[in-house]
């Protein structure tokens, strides 16, 4: 709910409507913003063990081969292979230790002029030296060759990736103890008169900011470097000085509530005095996040996201992560996608994108369907279920593709 200042009445004027109705297909939005928002953020080092979550400024590649030298898969001897052509229980290789045959245990490195490795479970070794092989072993058969893991020259890391353990641990093998990392800001501010910081108590009609800490903690695990920067109240004064703020230090400035057309939403008025080309779209064929602000000022991305909780969070997702991954650089990520029946049917209305937040349990889908003003749906939801823009609904039952949430 927010407060009026005296004098003034909540409307909205014949060019709010117009704008309203100039709305665009998620798809076409995302493509306008592309070609006016820039890649940028700066490099930065990271000690390999502060690495994880961080985005790779660079692509970084194998200087040497892994292996650097022919080592054993097993526990067991080195040998020729021919020498134990025709080996078998009853009539087994006999080979003389150390001359023939050489020990070896796993990782170890390969004897010269040997070119396989026979288990230790088909040798038999005896008092004196001579060892026993049971049974015939193939040319490189237990050994990893030089390179073979990893080539010299490879690409370990593509720029704009984000580092997961797992590729910190081939980062490693590899001698990068320093990573370059790209530094990209993100600044997150909420606006709103009714909006308080979590630490209060909310009087009647004011609500804590729930969306400032979803945006933040969805930037962080994108690799990003989130800021919030606090609570701005409906003046369009105060919202311009701090989204000038925004523009002027950080990369990338979101901006949750203020982005319909009452009043005292100055977001699109703001937004298009920051700079050029100032507001590219207003207003998407989706549920929740119809009223959603797409802006680029200086090449420089300003996104204005719906104030209720959920609506903020699904168009986040849908709108904003494919947008600041673009700014960033990151390397585009296909989604985890999961199968399922739907429980209970959903209607939608036709030249409409729906975003459903779901619960997937044991191949049963279970919309969570709520108000925009609801966050609860979210926290127990595990997917998200979009449902097309050509389609009216679906029936009890019916087989849908959930796009599975990265926790």
């Amino acid at each position: 709910m927010r407060t009026l200042p005296k004098g003034a009445h909540l409307f909205i004027g014949v060019d709010d409507l117009r704008l309203l109705q100039d709305i665009k297909r998620l798809e076409e939005a995302l493509a306008i913003a592309f070609a006016h928002v820039d890649v940028r953020g700066r490099e930065g080092k990271r000690a390999i063990e502060e690495g994880l979550g961080c985005v790779s400024s660079r692509g970084l590649f194998a200087g040497s081969p892994l292996p650097h030298f022919a080592r054993s898969t097993m526990d067991g001897y080195c040998l020729r292979a021919a020498d134990t052509n025709g080996a078998s229980e009853s009539i087994p290789a006999m080979l003389a230790r150390g001359v023939e045959i050489h020990p070896v245990l796993t990782g170890g490195p390969i004897a010269a002029g040997t070119d396989a490795v026979v288990m230790l479970e088909y040798t038999e070794e005896l008092e004196d030296g001579t060892v026993l092989v049971s049974r015939p072993v193939a040319v490189g058969e237990n050994i990893l060759a030089v390179g073979e893991d990893v080539p010299q020259g490879t690409e370990l890391v593509r720029a704009g990736e984000i580092l997961t353990a797992r590729k910190l641990a081939l980062l490693a093998a590899f001698g990068y103890d320093e990573i370059p990392v790209r530094d990209f800001r993100v600044l997150i501010l909420s606006s709103g008169n009714e909006i308080v910081p979590v630490s209060e108590q909310p009087s009647l009609g004011q609500v804590r900011d729930i969306n400032a800490y979803y945006l933040h903690a969805m930037c962080c695990r994108m690799g990003l470097s989130a800021v919030c920067g606090g609570i701005v109240p409906d003046d369009a004064t105060q919202l311009y000085e701090a989204l000038l703020g925004g523009i002027t230090q950080y990369d990338a400035v979101l901006l949750s509530g203020g982005s319909s057309a009452g009043s005292l939403d100055y977001s699109r008025s703001v937004i298009d005095r920051l700079g050029t080309p100032g507001v590219l779209v207003h207003g998407l064929m989706i549920k929740p996040g119809k009223p959603t602000i797409v802006g680029s000022c200086h090449g420089k991305l300003v996104l204005g996201l719906p104030g209720h909780p959920l609506s903020c969070a699904l168009t986040a997702h849908t709108v904003a992560r494919p947008l600041l991954s673009h700014a960033a650089g990151l390397v585009k990520r296909e989604p985890l996608m999961i199968e399922g029946r739907l429980v209970r049917p959903i209607a939608s209305a036709p030249g409409r994108r729906d975003h459903i937040p779901v619960l997937v349990e044991r191949g049963n889908v279970f919309p969570l369907l709520s108000k925009s003003a609801s966050i609860s749906a979210l926290a127990r939801s595990n997917g998200l279920l979009t449902i097309d823009e050509g389609c009216e609904g679906l029936s009890e039952g019916a087989a849908v593709s959930v796009e599975f949430w990265e926790e």
